[in-house]
């Protein structure tokens, strides 16, 4: 048996187990460190799968090839049906094809973007995309920093770094299709609206009115700017002004100013272009057709130029409607008032510009 003291020292020992499970029971579990998201801004996202079936044999990274993770930045929400749902669109169509790890931020401002970038290059991501023109400063200010990072952004000027990219956006070659099409259903006067005369948006102008021409010799384009991408009423109130001239089919250059014309032409019963994503939802009896950005191409080229160790030094990527870039779908509520022979126009034009018969006009200023 056990003496007084030896009892009582057992007696301790038991309660001080006994606290200690307790405590332990009790206490939280520790949380795992999450990467520090933007401020005001979501965190960056990983990719959610999708509803479709897996490959019988999983896609791998060719023999030899450097692994692959992609991030991209955008200024906007995926779901705008333009610019930044093009682009969410074509990341995951990278995702499912390649099997490659795809993350992405939404709505990351300009001033954030530098912030966000470093945050990804910290975390491992070597093939970094920001979406827009706005984020030009702050990716080659990250990019010294990162010399193992491949970085790309969307300049559409030609300007790269070692390990910088600029991929443009060479719409010009589908206004000039949009314009083949709305020389053949216009009265004659159509209008262009842009946010700002730069050569993206001066080119497409240019590209529109030499299409119309080309069936309509005599047929004339009002084009503005407002100094704006986002403002959408200011847009509005520049198209009303456009449509009460006479314009009756109209094009845009930014997701402001189109949907500032796809208001106003609603509300006056005239034609208006969906501008790089498929728009014809939001007007459906306005929106003949869209200028459609297809960024499957483009992305499936810069990750198999990382896997190859090709990316760098940085390179213009330029992928135009012969390389699949571009589609020009028509509403088909409204394919009833195009003639046939105008989409025959339309269609010839596409394939001699895909067989390299046809050049279309790049005129940028």
């Amino acid at each position: 048996m056990l003496g007084r003291r030896a009892r009582s020292i057992l007696a301790v020992l038991v309660v001080l187990v006994m606290v200690a499970i307790s405590v332990g029971a009790c206490a939280p579990a520790t949380p795992a460190p999450t990467p520090v998201s933007p401020t005001n801004t979501p965190a960056p996202t990983t990719v959610p799968p999708t509803n479709t079936p897996a490959p019988t044999t999983a896609p791998a990274t060719p023999a030899g090839a450097a692994p692959v993770r992609l991030a991209i930045l955008m200024t906007g929400e995926i779901t705008d049906l333009s610019w930044n749902a093009q682009m969410y669109r074509a990341a995951m169509g990278i995702k499912e094809k390649l099997g490659i790890d795809v993350a992405y931020s939404e709505q990351i401002a300009p001033a954030d973007g530098e912030r966000v970038m470093r945050e990804y290059a910290d975390e491992g991501y070597n093939l970094i995309i920001a979406h827009s023109f706005s984020y030009g400063d702050a990716v080659f200010r990250v990019a010294q920093d990162y010399p193992n990072v491949n970085f790309a952004w969307a300049g559409g000027m030609n300007k790269t770094a070692q390990n910088v990219a600029d991929y443009d956006q060479p719409f010009y070659q589908a206004s000039y299709l949009i314009g083949i099409l709305a020389g053949g259903v216009s009265k004659g006067t159509m209008n262009f609206l842009g946010g700002f005369d730069i050569p993206v948006c001066h080119s497409m102008a240019e590209a529109f009115k030499a299409g119309a021409r080309s069936v309509n010799p005599n047929s004339t384009l009002l084009a503005s700017y407002v100094g704006d991408w986002g403002d959408v009423a200011k847009a509005k109130e520049a198209a009303l002004a456009q449509i009460d001239a006479g314009a009756d089919f109209g094009i845009g250059c930014g997701e402001g100013p189109t949907l500032g014309m796809i208001e106003a032409a609603k509300e006056r019963g005239v034609y208006a272009t969906g501008y790089v994503g498929d728009m014809s939802e939001i007007a459906p009896d306005t929106v003949l057709t869209s200028l459609v950005w297809n960024l499957y191409p483009l992305l499936e080229t810069m990750v198999k130029d990382v896997q190859a160790g090709t990316f760098q030094p940085g390179k213009f990527y330029s992928l135009g409607v012969a390389q699949g870039a571009f589609e020009m779908p028509i509403n088909p509520k409204l394919k009833d008032k195009v003639p046939a022979s105008v989409l025959e126009q339309v269609e010839k034009a596409k394939a001699d510009i895909i067989a390299g018969k046809l050049e279309v006009p790049y005129i940028p200023q």
